[in-house]
C-alpha cells in the first residue's frame, strides 16, 4: 500500500499540478481512513464500498471536524480512488455514490483573530512595489471592514491625508453598495504606511493611463487599470497560502474578522453598521461570529465612553 501511495503523492505533484502542502493533506487523510479501514471495519482498503466510507465520514462527524475538514477528506479520498480506478487496481469507484458535504456559511466565514492576521500579513514579500499595494490590500481589508469591490474601486482623490496629520489621522471617502458614501478613519501605523506607499514613484503608464493624479486607482493592476473584485480575493488567497495558514481565509472574511473584533471591543452595533455600510443592525450582526450568549450579554451592558479607537491595530502595540 505504501508503494501505491507514493505513485498517487507523484501523480498529485506532477500531473494533477497540486501543491506540496495540498498533496501533503491529502497523503494524511488517506492513511487515516487506511487505519481506520484496517482497525475499526476491519477490510482492505482496496476493497472500499460506499457504505464503509459513509461509516468513516460519520466517525469523522462525531470527532466534531468541522465541514470544511470534511470536506477535504471527501476531495482526497474521491481523487485517490479515481487514481486507484486509472491504475486499474479497482473496476469501480465506491466515492461515486457519496453525497457532496455542504459547508454552513457559518463555517465558510469564520473570522480569523490577530495573530493569524499578523501571520498573513508577515508572509507577503514588500521588496516590491506589487508586495507593497498586496500588502496594503490586505491590510486595508482587514481594519477597514472593506468589500473587496469597495476596495478596488478606491482613488487616490477618496483619501485625504491632511485631516489631521499631527494627530496621524486621514479620512477615507468610500463608495459603497446602492452609491452610499461612508467616511472612515485611517489612523496611526495604517496612515503611515498608506501615506508611504501613496507616496511611491508613478510609472509612466499609470499617468498615460489616467491623466490627474487624483484620477489614478490607490490599489492599481500591473497596467494601471482598476483591479476586480476577483483580482482582490486571489490576492488574498495567495497570501493565506504562503502563510501557510489552512483557515480559509478571503475578503469576506477579513470583513467579518473586522465586525468581530470591533464587537468585542464593545463598539456599538449601530456604530459597527454605519462603519461597514449596512442598511440595518441586523444586517451588521450576521457578520459578528460570537456565541449567542455572548451577543446577548455584550448588548445588554454596551455603552460608549468617549471617541472609539483601536490603537493596538495600528499604533504602538502593533506588531506589524
Amino acid at each position: 500500500m505504501n508503494t501505491i501511495i507514493e505513485q498517487y503523492r507523484k501523480q498529485l505533484l506532477e500531473l494533477a499540478v497540486y501543491e506540496e502542502r495540498t498533496a501533503r493533506i491529502y497523503i494524511s487523510c488517506i492513511y487515516k481512513y487506511i487505519d481506520f479501514a484496517r482497525s475499526q471495519l476491519g477490510i482492505d482498503p482496496i476493497n472500499t464500498t460506499p457504505q464503509h466510507l459513509k461509516q468513516w465520514l460519520i466517525h469523522l462527524k462525531k470527532t466534531k471536524l468541522g465541514s470544511s475538514s470534511l470536506v477535504q477528506h471527501t476531495a482526497a479520498l474521491t481523487s485517490f480512488f479515481s487514481f486507484l480506478m486509472n491504475m486499474a487496481i479497482i473496476d469501480h469507484n465506491p466515492t461515486d455514490w457519496l453525497f457532496p458535504v455542504r459547508i454552513p456559511k457559518s463555517e465558510l466565514n469564520q473570522p480569523i483573530d490577530k495573530d493569524t492576521a499578523y501571520q498573513l500579513l508577515k508572509s507577503i514579500d514588500r521588496s516590491s512595489w506589487i508586495g507593497q499595494r498586496n500588502f496594503m490590500i490586505v491590510s486595508c481589508l482587514w481594519t477597514l471592514g472593506l468589500r473587496r469591490q469597495e476596495l478596488a474601486n478606491l482613488k487616490i482623490k477618496d483619501f485625504d491625508p491632511h485631516y489631521d496629520p499631527k494627530h496621524n489621522i486621514g479620512l477615507l471617502i468610500v463608495q459603497g453598495k446602492g452609491r452610499k458614501q461612508r467616511a472612515l478613519f485611517v489612523v496611526d501605523k495604517l496612515y503611515h504606511n498608506l501615506v508611504n506607499y501613496l507616496a511611491r514613484p508613478v510609472s509612466p503608464t499609470h499617468v498615460k493611463k489616467h491623466g490627474r493624479v487624483k484620477n489614478r486607482p490607490i490599489f492599481p493592476s500591473n497596467n494601471g487599470a482598476l483591479l476586480t473584485g476577483n483580482h482582490v480575493l486571489k490576492i488574498v488567497r495567495q497570501a493565506t497560502q504562503q502563510a501557510g495558514i489552512e483557515q480559509r481565509i478571503t475578503p469576506h472574511v477579513l470583513r467579518h474578522s473586522f465586525a468581530t473584533e470591533m464587537y468585542l471591543q464593545r463598539v456599538p452595533l449601530n456604530h459597527i453598521q454605519d462603519i461597514m455600510g449596512h442598511h440595518t443592525e441586523a444586517e451588521t450582526a450576521i457578520y459578528i461570529n460570537v456565541p449567542e450568549q455572548l451577543k446577548q450579554q455584550a448588548l445588554e451592558i454596551i455603552v460608549i465612553e468617549g471617541e472609539f479607537s483601536w490603537p493596538y491595530l495600528y499604533g504602538g502595540t502593533s506588531r506589524l
